[in-house]
């Protein structure tokens, strides 16, 4: 190490013990206080240690290229709760923090990077870490992934196709294991035996003395239970939700959130051509409030005023026009709430005859091929005129433009659906984002990190000036995994296809997407966004016969996206219409969640997945009180199964449950102890709601 005698006596004063720690009552990391870096960790939930060498950072970029050795260590401190060090060179400045929180699991590193002068930065290693423990097998997962949706619906499901964005690495012990990794989509982290190199390229012009935040790296741990198989283990799952959980903070709107989807609820979906069709969709609107539905998403981009937008230049101020705003008084008047939907880089992506890319005096804004030959392959699915989302002027102009729409006061909820290259919502995971022109915050070529931090901070930007609106995602965030959510309430479903008229079916869908979202993608639940009657959107049927809608087993559809998260998107045929035993059905079970959202916002899931032959569900308790979801999608009655303990259903205390059958009637009621293990039979292709108390 080139350290120099003063920085090491600077290092050395931070204290008297040959291993400084940070630690907890789950968690201890031990430093060296002559190099700032990380020596090890204890598990306190196993008791097992693990050493580690090489937390070493490293910085390239187009102008020079700089390792761990080079640097010179300033100053290494601890202030509560994190363990900080400096390190200087010539080309920057690099400050490293670890964080370990009073009751978490986990750890996070972060690193700050000031050059000196300006360089094009290309790729940052936050550390290579070697783990030594006795039987240590580190394994790489790398999600989101769709095997099982592939598995039950073939060519159905609508998802991008390509390689796993996300990378987390698991090591196992006999008794427990940690998990790493970096926070974002995309990193090029790889592995050689147990040693890791976790590093990403941000491909991103930095000016002089600019403090270029990295994405963290997170390190916790967890204990095992016995007979875990797979990857990831079931401890390796909720130890990862609950790190997420804790790093996307808690849910923000306080009840369920039922939003009915205007582009697939046969509202208008361009513009209102005649004050005809907004007196349809008002009627639409009232139609949704028969219904309990208190959420709508705009079924146009930018009120419909997008052909407005296509000429703007300069500084114009957008106004609502009379439509509009017609169409979202009324909303108002019922109690409906309206969520605002922007556009990344062109005026409308899901219209290549109509929408444009904003502002046609700046072509400079204009995301540019990297050459003919990929711009008429990517012109099959994509808009090749765009604009770069990752071009400072362009994001500045974009963003007031936004504040300008949220000011009228009419929206409560903010949503964005597109990707960056300037298409119709279907951003694929195997061509990374391509812009050639040297005029924007990315070097030529791979504009990928550079569009993702910018969404990043327009999510965060909208965030900070309305801190109770309702931030729902879809594209490209929900295919981007668990660390895109950031300042979001909502990601968009798995699954849009649906199966057909059968609301069991789609109910186990909903069911099976949402286990996928927290088990294998580390989804807190509340972030998960289950889609109702896709089969029944505004969009003609390809056969050319008329849409049926499905009356039969409105419950267990309903009582499937409840039980999985407290947000529902409602595809509902508002103009062809709904019986009026079917709104009445909607409503009843809208508000049965509204006034049990408390229970709703904790879930634990029973141990089988909806599947023939079996009886899934999940549990939501607060402390002794809560309810248990129970589904049967087969013809025959089956007996569930689940234990009063803090492993099955998450209750804690040793005395006397009551536990009764709120739904369907004839009402059931047992007493059990905790620690027993219920047995309770379920009708055939029907759901059981039990109560239990104290």
């Amino acid at each position: 190490m080139n350290l120099s005698r003063r920085s090491f006596l600077a290092a050395s004063s931070i204290a008297a013990a040959a291993r400084p720690a940070l630690e907890n009552s789950r968690l201890r990391l031990e430093f060296d206080s002559r190099t700032g870096t990380l020596t090890g960790f204890q598990n306190k939930l196993t008791g097992e240690s693990c050493s580690i060498s090489g937390d070493e950072f490293a910085v390239e970029a187009r102008e020079f290229q700089v390792e761990f050795p080079e640097f010179q260590l300033e100053s290494a401190t601890f202030v509560p709760g994190a363990f900080k060090a400096i390190y200087r060179h010539r080309q920057l400045r690099v400050e490293v923090a670890y964080t370990l929180g009073r009751d978490h699991a986990f750890a996070e590193k972060r690193v700050v990077l000031t050059p000196a002068r300006a360089c094009g930065l290309t790729r940052v290693v936050l550390s290579r870490p070697e783990f030594s423990a006795p039987g240590i097998e580190i394994l790489c997962y790398q999600h989101p992934t769709f095997e099982r949706l592939e598995a039950q619906h073939h060519n159905r499901i609508r998802r991008p196709p390509g390689t796993n964005p996300v990378r987390t690495y698991f090591g196992r012990t006999s008794k427990g294991g940690f998990y790493t990794g970096v926070e974002m989509p995309f990193d090029n982290s790889t592995q050689q035996g147990r040693r890791l190199t976790l590093s990403y390229a941000p491909n991103l012009k930095l000016k002089a003395a600019e403090r270029f935040e990295c994405e963290p790296l997170y390190l916790g741990i967890y204990r095992r239970a016995t007979a875990e198989t797979g990857l990831p283990l079931p401890s390796e799952s909720d130890a990862m939700v609950a790190m997420t959980s804790a790093i996307l903070g808690p849910r923000r709107y306080q009840n369920v959130a039922a939003l009915a989807c205007g582009w697939g609820s046969e509202f208008e979906q361009f513009t209102w051509p005649t004050e005809e069709a907004v007196t349809a969709d008002i009627h639409s609107l009232d139609v949704l409030a028969e219904c309990g539905v208190d959420w709508f998403t705009d079924s146009h981009p930018w009120a419909g005023q997008f052909a407005e937008l296509n000429s703007f230049t300069g500084e114009q101020t957008f106004q609502l026009g009379a439509r509009a705003r017609r169409f979202l008084e009324h909303a108002r008047k019922l109690g409906i709430k309206v969520v605002q939907w922007p556009t990344m880089n062109s005026t409308h992506p899901w219209s290549r005859e109509e929408g444009r890319p904003f502002r046609p005096d700046k072509p400079e804004w204009l995301r540019v091929p990297p050459s003919p030959t990929g711009a008429r392959r990517l012109d099959q699915l994509r808009n090749i005129k765009a604009n770069c989302l990752a071009n400072t002027p362009f994001f500045d102009w974009l963003l007031r433009l936004d504040f300008q729409v949220l000011a009228t006061g009419y929206y409560d909820a903010w949503c964005m659906d597109g990707d960056f290259w300037g298409g119709g919502g279907y951003f694929d995971t195997t061509v990374p984002v391509e812009c050639a022109s040297d005029q924007h915050d990315h070097l030529p070529r791979d504009a990928n990190y550079a569009c993702q931090r910018a969404l990043d901070r327009w999510i965060a930007a909208v965030r900070r000036r309305y801190p109770k609106i309702f931030v729902a995602m879809c594209r490209p965030p929900m295919d981007l995994g668990v660390w895109s959510q950031r300042n979001v309430d909502a990601a968009f479903t798995l699954i849009e296809t649906g199966t057909g008229l059968d609301n069991i079916q789609g109910g186990d869908e909903i069911r099976t997407a949402s286990r996928i979202r927290v088990h294998q993608h580390f989804f807190p639940h509340y972030l998960d966004w289950p889609l109702l009657f896709p089969s029944y959107s505004a969009a003609p049927p390809k056969d050319g016969k008329p849409r049926q809608w499905p009356s039969a087993k409105l419950d267990y559809i309903l009582l499937s996206a409840l039980s999985s998260a407290p947000n529902l998107l409602l595809y509902l045929p508002t103009k062809t219409g709904l019986p009026a035993r079917d709104k009445a059905e909607i409503r009843k079970w809208l508000e049965w969640g509204r006034k049990n959202f408390a229970y709703l916002n904790v879930r634990r899931d029973l141990a089988h997945w909806p599947a023939a032959g079996k009886v899934d569900g999940s549990a939501h308790m607060l402390g002794d009180r809560g309810i248990v979801f129970l589904f049967n999608p087969n013809q025959q009655p089956l007996p569930a199964e689940f234990a009063l303990t803090p492993e099955g259903i998450g209750c804690t205390g040793r005395g006397r449950y009551h536990i009764l059958q709120e739904y369907p009637a004839p009402a059931h009621a047992a007493v059990c102890r905790g620690g027993e293990t219920v047995r309770w039979e379920v009708p055939g292709r029907s759901v059981a709601l039990l109560r239990i108390s104290r």
